[in-house]
């Protein structure tokens, strides 16, 4: 097959169904003609024992010689033992912090944590956590991101530092379970806000047993 050229491209003729076109000067370099006539260039290696097929880009919004410098440097990434097509699969599969908040309430809230707190935490979940960090990946969240959600509940102290115990946690099992590197949890040396202590007066009830406790003891 002769090199892909301008000429070449547009003489190329439309059937009633895909086919390829490939370079004879750049391995695995070609364009994709299907019947509806668009074109397009793409690129097929090999990464160890598996095939790959990458889109580059249209034809004519690409021309053959900006297609195929794109195609030449994905290939020297591929010697230099990295796997394009692979890569991007395997990161928009990965899972995003939603992802992670759905499983750390199943499987350590669910079993470690009394329901009045899983309670709490749920609510932190679905009130700060996820409407700010739950469409990012587990992989990109950074501790600039963990920061400025604590710094916009500074009016709430307290909830804001519940929220980084919840973070903290969720994203140690994030690298039990492989879906971070070990030691980068974002959490990491973000101070907590100090907190006002707050009077607490017993309810009726709680004087009530108060008393039948003391009443026990004295007895």
């Amino acid at each position: 097959m002769p090199k892909l050229t301008k000429r070449l491209l547009e003489n190329a003729e439309v059937r009633d169904r895909d086919y390829f076109i490939f370079d004879d000067e750049l391995p695995g370099f070609g364009l994709r003609i299907m019947p509806s006539g668009r074109k397009i260039f793409v690129l097929q290696y090999r990464a160890g024992i598996k095939s790959r097929r990458c889109t580059i880009g249209p034809y004519p919004v690409m021309t053959p010689e900006s297609a195929r410098a794109q195609a030449t440097k994905i290939l020297a990434a591929v010697r230099g033992g990295q796997d394009p097509v692979g890569e991007k699969r395997a990161r928009a599969l990965s899972p995003t912090v939603k992802d992670l908040a759905v499983r750390y309430e199943k499987e350590h809230c669910a079993l470690h944590i009394k329901p009045s707190t899983r309670e709490n935490y749920k609510l932190l979940l679905r009130k700060y956590i996820l409407p700010a960090i739950g469409h990012i990946k587990v992989t990109d969240v950074t501790r600039a991101d963990i920061a400025n959600l604590h710094h916009s509940m500074s009016d709430r102290p307290t909830n804001a530092n519940r929220m980084l115990e919840v973070v903290s946690k969720m994203f140690n099992l994030a690298e039990l379970w492989g879906w971070r590197a070990d030691g980068t949890n974002p959490r990491r040396h973000i101070k907590k806000y100090k907190e006002n202590k707050r009077d607490r007066y017993l309810t009726i009830e709680e004087i009530k047993r108060l008393g039948e406790a003391l009443h026990m003891a004295e007895e």
